[in-house]
């Protein structure tokens, strides 16, 4: 990492996230649509895991930038958030991008929408049935998710920067917050 290269940095870190972040999303999405009570529990545990990983990688490649920046320079609370949210969005950038890929070039968004209604019905049969009271609601719930219009690229996408943006604005005020140093001018190294 150099001072200068922020925006590579950024890209660069993005990067790696994202490609977690992406595989996360297509084996939760293979989870969900499994319909099977294991790994929904599983997809519970790999999920918190997800989590602490993106914050302690955010965290490690915001501490590395912050060690580019003397005692004399100090790091800023905006530097440090402004670099969480910029690695943030470039990883979603690569979330959405895949997800795209996934849902509607590999699986097929009519095919993910059919096998999602499959999988609720599934759980809620397995549950004990809908309650009489809920039947219409329920109904009208899955013929929405089977009737709306796939989601245009730009809204993919745009899906995923928002996301991984939610992530980093929150995982930010933390980061942020605990590397942030104010500038020493006048502090002097031992032996000088």
């Amino acid at each position: 990492m150099e001072k200068q290269n922020f925006w590579n940095d950024a890209a660069k870190c993005g990067a790696i996230i994202g490609a977690i972040l992406a595989v996360s999303m297509a084996l939760e999405t293979m989870m969900t649509l499994s319909g099977s009570m294991k790994y929904y529990a599983l997809m519970t545990v790999e999920w918190i895991g997800v989590v602490v990983l993106h914050y302690y990688l955010l965290h490690r490649f915001t501490r590395n930038r912050s060690k580019l920046y003397s005692a004399e320079e100090g790091f800023s609370f905006g530097q440090g958030y402004l670099f969480v949210l910029a690695v943030s969005a470039f990883a979603g950038v690569i979330v959405g991008g895949v997800q795209y890929i996934y849902l509607h070039l590999i699986m097929g968004y009519s095919n993910y929408t059919s096998r999602l209604v499959e999988a609720l019905t599934d759980m809620m049969a397995l549950g004990g049935g809908v309650p009489a009271s809920m039947e219409s609601v329920m109904a009208q719930s899955l013929e929405q998710i089977q009737t709306a219009p796939a989601p245009s690229v730009l809204a993919t996408v745009w899906g995923g920067i928002w996301v991984s943006l939610l992530f980093g604005a929150v995982f930010g005020l933390i980061i942020a917050g605990v590397l942030s140093r104010a500038p020493r001018p006048f502090d002097t190294q031992a032996g000088e």
